[in-house]
């Protein structure tokens, strides 16, 4: 089985930080799919590609959201946001994520 190999984007760090910090069951619910993603990719459970990109996918970690890249073995995580459930708020984050 190939190992993915998982870059955690500056401010998906500070978000794990905060969590880190403030919420450890969160915290917990979120190291554990960030470690599933780095064993199984995107075999991994709750994984969705967002429409009308070419490579973001989001997994799901109860009401937390992991939007990331995958180029090749390297999954980027960008972001780790709370869902809202508005199409607005992936529309943002998309935005955020293609300009970086």
């Amino acid at each position: 089985m190939t190992m993915i190999q998982i870059l955690i984007q500056r401010l998906a760090q500070e978000i794990l930080q905060e969590l880190f910090d403030k919420n450890q069951k969160q915290y917990k619910k979120i190291e554990k799919a960030i470690d599933e993603l780095t064993q199984k990719g995107l075999s991994a459970s709750n994984i969705k590609k967002l429409t009308g990109t070419k490579n973001i996918f989001r997994k799901r970690a109860g009401r937390w959201r992991i939007l990331f890249t995958v180029e090749g073995e390297i999954f980027k995580i960008w972001i780790i946001a709370m869902e809202k459930g508005t199409k607005q708020d992936y529309l943002k984050w998309i935005f955020y994520i293609q300009k970086t």
